[in-house]
């Protein structure tokens, strides 16, 4: 049986420990809380078999993995550097990789042991409450070595993020970030900033599926939106400068009213 720690049990954590934990009794999840009553309940709703609020939660684990904000990064590499054994691995969930990784690289004294990860899934509700084991179904886990590193002590953690219905993907951190930009941070980026514009010219008593659509991301986490946008700044920045270009485009051909069928047509037939 594996044994696998978790810290930071909100959505994407609590659903990984819940995931993990329907294999079968293949894999034994520890959690490690900020209080005594997110222990509980952490256990109660099955994300873990066991939970504390002290390092000694995570002791017996062959892989902890770091599901917290990245501002506590830091403060939890130099914890588990100092307080688990060299051999134990450390992996994370968090959407931005080059500056995890960068600070992996300074504050381990043994950077192969730590494997960046991303599952590219969630919901617009965060916290365990909404934690859900088959948020992973068929969705990308992407994985950022080093450029060095040895990846063999990580051939069973891989293993089993695709047994979990994941599909497990390599790529380079900066490649990421710069991906993800496009593909989620732009996104709630302008969900967002379309919101903000109806609201100021338009009523919402008005608004129907399309709006609801539109709007869907910008009713997440604020506080997590705002750390994925400073720390992978300027990738968001060049997705938002293409996206304001492209919108320009359609702007033009709008207002020249030359084929716009086919301008819409185009899109409607981008590969998926």
């Amino acid at each position: 049986m594996r044994e696998v720690g978790i810290v930071g049990l909100g959505l994407i954590g609590g659903s990984t420990g819940m995931a993990l934990r329907a294999l079968g009794g293949r894999v034994r999840v520890s959690g490690l809380c900020r209080t005594e009553d997110a222990a509980r309940m952490a256990e109660s709703t099955g994300a873990v078999d066991r939970a504390g609020t002290g390092i000694e939660s995570l002791r017996d684990c062959e892989l902890v993995l770091l599901a917290t904000p990245v501002s506590e990064f830091e403060t939890m590499f130099d914890l588990l550097g100092w307080s688990l054994p060299r051999e134990v691995l450390i992996t994370d969930v968090a959407s931005v990789k080059r500056p995890i990784v960068e600070m992996a690289r300074r504050r381990l004294a043994f950077p192969g042991r730590f494997l960046g990860g991303h599952p590219m899934a969630g919901k617009t509700k965060s916290g365990l409450s909404h934690a859900d084991p088959g948020l992973f179904r068929d969705t990308p886990w992407v994985f950022t070595p080093l450029p060095e590193q040895d990846l063999t002590p990580f051939g069973w953690w891989v293993d089993l993020v695709g047994t979990m219905g994941a599909r497990p993907l390599l790529m380079d951190a900066v490649e990421h970030d710069r991906q993800a930009a496009f593909v989620s941070h732009l996104a709630f980026t302008l969900s967002a900033a379309y919101r903000t514009t109806v609201r100021a010219h338009a009523g919402e008593q008005m608004a129907g599926p399309g709006y609801r659509g539109m709007t869907r991301l910008a009713s997440g986490d604020p506080r997590m939106y705002g750390e994925i946008a400073a720390a992978n700044q300027a990738s968001l920045l060049a997705a938002i400068d293409a996206f304001s270009e492209s919108l320009a485009g359609y702007r033009r051909r709008i207002a020249s009213g030359d084929r716009l069928a086919d301008l819409f047509s185009e899109a409607s037939h981008v590969p998926g």
